[in-house]
């Protein structure tokens, strides 16, 4: 499970920079140990950079340590392992490190936060692409105007259809009628022949 206090990926080598430049400030600098000794330095601004370890547990104990480090503008980053980072500063294991003082590593400390940022803007970037993709895929689910153009002629189209249909029920409902009518007027006939025959019988008599 990924640990919520780690806002971004540190890579190998800025992991390296960061042990090799805490062990560099802890000689001939002045470092500050201990959860609490590094948020107290932080807020009084006297933390040049922060070292967080990934592997605290529980994580609690530095979750706010990197909300801190924004909020101060302070520049962090993180180790793979507590115990690296302690050994670098002589104790056994360390959770974090703030480096109050580097001594004469001007340049490693230019360069730990060249590749702070850099490590920083990739995650950034990394989350920018997959809200362009999702974009991308709204602008493919709306309607081609072609396609919306299309529509009324396929009501057209429906409507034909349906005509012939209405008219081929039309006839039908004509030739009924006039089969009714054929069929009546025999009847009529029938009867009227009928009364003839009778009228003549009468008359004989």
């Amino acid at each position: 499970m990924e640990n919520t206090y780690v806002k971004f990926e540190a890579p190998e080598s800025l992991v390296k920079d960061a042990l090799d430049f805490v062990e560099n400030s802890y000689r001939s600098g002045k470092i500050k140990k201990g959860t609490n000794e590094v948020v107290k330095a932080i807020e009084r601004g006297e933390a040049k950079v922060v070292v967080i370890a990934e592997d605290v547990s529980p994580p609690e104990v530095v979750f706010y340590i990197p909300v801190l480090c924004e909020e101060r503008k302070v520049p962090y980053t993180y180790v793979k392992n507590k115990n690296d980072l302690g050994l670098k500063v002589g104790i056994a294991s360390a959770a974090s490190i703030a480096v109050t003082d580097f001594g004469k590593n001007d340049e490693a400390y230019k360069s730990l936060l060249s590749s702070i940022e850099s490590a920083k803007t990739g995650k950034e970037e990394k989350k920018k692409a997959p809200a362009k993709e999702e974009k991308k895929k709204e602008e493919v689910a709306e309607p081609a105007p072609a396609e919306v153009a299309e529509e009324p002629e396929a009501k057209e189209e429906k409507k034909e259809k349906k005509e012939p249909k209405k008219a081929a029920k039309k006839e039908k409902e004509s030739e009924s009628k006039e089969e009714k009518k054929e069929k009546k007027e025999p009847k009529k006939a029938a009867k009227k022949t009928g009364k003839k025959s009778k009228d003549s019988e009468e008359s004989e008599e």
